[in-house]
């Protein structure tokens, strides 16, 4: 199915059912539909060519989920801006992807103006008050426009959107998708995960993380999407109570500040029972924790913007395994490949690679990029993992972060783990510095719980007693904070 057969399926067998929630506002599926269609037709009536890129400058907004569906309507190719990244970041995005059309909150005008977009000044929709009124105004878009499905013929393998991510090399890359790349993400997360139309989904990652994320599974299901664009773990929990969230994905410093609220301020969460953490590696002492404090169990997952998604995850209801990122979810494969391109034994670490129908086919324009990672079929990930005898896959790193103490590998997340389990520190992230007789050297950055006091000595003794003693970070620096992404991710590169 097309982006678009969902949306239609889902207006017909619910048309008044609440599709997103956002804020105060409620929309039914008939309503999206409504306006997406009227944007649909706004944008091919002026002149979109199908397959032309449409940029999306949006927050986590009612509007973003419609930008998006109107511009698959329209047959175009939808991408993400990362607005918190600079504006040369922005116009380096820009001049790659020479957007057609372009959609932007009312709030990032005064950016608009520093920028070279060269689209037609029609084909600029300003969502909320505009300031300047120079361009396409959102409300009248699509309140003015056909309401029904313009005629351009869109397929299944058609391009619908393009997920930047900077990888390794720190420039950014588009990876493709298809329609087809993402149904059987949707299909996959669903059947793993054991989804129903009856799911109410709370939102968290921004819209730039992957934005198919989310409404691709209530869209599929005909389900409710529940926007918030404040992740403070307040809203976040009034979220899950008013609305009795049933779904969310969260990374694990999000679990972790909810965990650290409900301690103060109990709230309802009782209707959860999918809550997904990925993005990032969930330390055991924070799954133990999570579960004792709420009573439920999180479900560790593992994706990327070019699997679209999850392709690993625990199933609910299910036993799982602690430290485990999964199985493979239906329709993908994944295996571990050694230094020699075989395929690894079992617990032995090696680079993970996946191969599905959801599985991007490369990067925009970016030949050499694409033939690194992409070979016959498989996505060399660059994630170091293991596969137990069971087919449980653990995560064990990033091959760029692997740490050489004098000449000894070793892996940040395991000291991670480590210090995580220390009953005085509440956050810890390891990354490396260099040292003259050693080469490298691991780094701790730590938060400590509130109230708490340990000293840099008592810390590595601690350490020592469950690691070799050249794994013990050498430098231990204390913070009351840890950079973290808009959607909760650590920032190493600020450590």
């Amino acid at each position: 199915m097309t982006i678009i057969e969902m949306l239609v399926k889902a207006r017909w067998l619910f048309p008044d059912k609440p599709a997103i929630i956002s804020g105060g506002a409620t929309l039914s599926w008939d309503e999206v539909y409504v306006q997406s269609m009227a944007l649909a037709n706004y944008l091919h009536g002026t002149g979109l060519k199908k397959g032309e890129r449409v940029g999306l400058l949006l927050k986590k907004t009612p509007e973003a989920v419609i930008s998006f569906l109107g511009a698959a309507g329209a047959a175009g190719v939808a991408f993400p801006v990362d607005y918190s990244q600079t504006s040369a970041h922005i116009q380096y995005v820009m001049n790659l992807t020479q957007p057609a059309a372009l959609i932007a909150a009312s709030d990032f005008e005064p950016l608009l103006s520093t920028l070279d977009i060269r689209c037609p000044k029609e084909r600029i929709i300003i969502a909320g008050k505009s300031s300047t009124r120079q361009h396409s105004q959102w409300k009248t878009v699509v309140s003015e426009n056909y309401p029904d499905k313009p005629s351009v013929k869109v397929q299944e393998d058609d391009l619908v959107y393009l997920n930047f991510t900077s990888g390794t090399t720190g420039i950014p890359k588009a990876a493709v998708a298809t329609h087809a790349n993402i149904y059987w993400n949707t299909l996959a997360s669903i059947e793993a995960l054991t989804l129903t139309p009856d799911d109410i989904h709370l939102c968290l990652f921004p819209v730039f993380g992957h934005p198919h994320e989310l409404f691709a599974r209530p869209l599929f299901l005909g389900g409710t999407m529940v926007l918030i664009d404040n992740i403070s773990p307040k809203n976040i929990a009034k979220a899950i109570s008013n609305h009795r969230v049933t779904c969310m994905m969260g990374v694990a410093s999000i679990y972790q500040s909810l965990i650290r609220f409900y301690d103060s301020h109990p709230f309802d969460v009782s209707s959860l029972r999918v809550p997904e953490s990925g993005g990032m590696h969930i330390h055991a002492s924070l799954a133990c924790q999570f579960r004792e404090r709420l009573g439920i169990s999180m479900i560790p997952v593992w994706g990327s913007t070019e699997t679209m998604g999850i392709a690993f995850a625990n199933r609910v209801d299910l036993t799982q395994r602690l430290g485990a990122i999964g199985k493979p979810c239906p329709y993908y494969e994944a295996k571990i490949v050694g230094k020699d391109g075989e395929e690894a034994a079992e617990n032995e670490i090696g680079e993970l690679a996946v191969k599905g129908p959801a599985v991007s086919e490369g990067y925009l324009e970016n030949p050499e990029e694409t033939a690194k990672c992409m070979k016959d079929g498989w996505f060399f990930t660059d994630d170091l993992a293991r596969r137990d005898g069971d087919g449980y896959f653990y995560f064990v790193g990033r091959k760029s972060g692997m740490i050489k103490v004098a000449g000894m590998k070793v892996y940040p997340l395991e000291i991670e783990d480590v210090l995580s389990s220390h009953p005085k520190i509440a956050e810890a992230a390891v990354t490396r510095v260099h040292d003259r007789s050693h080469g490298e050297m691991p780094k701790a950055v730590i938060v400590l719980e509130a109230g708490e006091q340990v000293d840099r000595m008592d810390i590595r003794r601690y350490c020592e007693a469950r690691m070799a003693k050249y794994k013990v970070p050498r430098v231990i620096e204390f913070r009351t904070e840890l950079p973290k992404s808009s959607g909760g991710k650590v920032l190493y590169r600020l450590l």
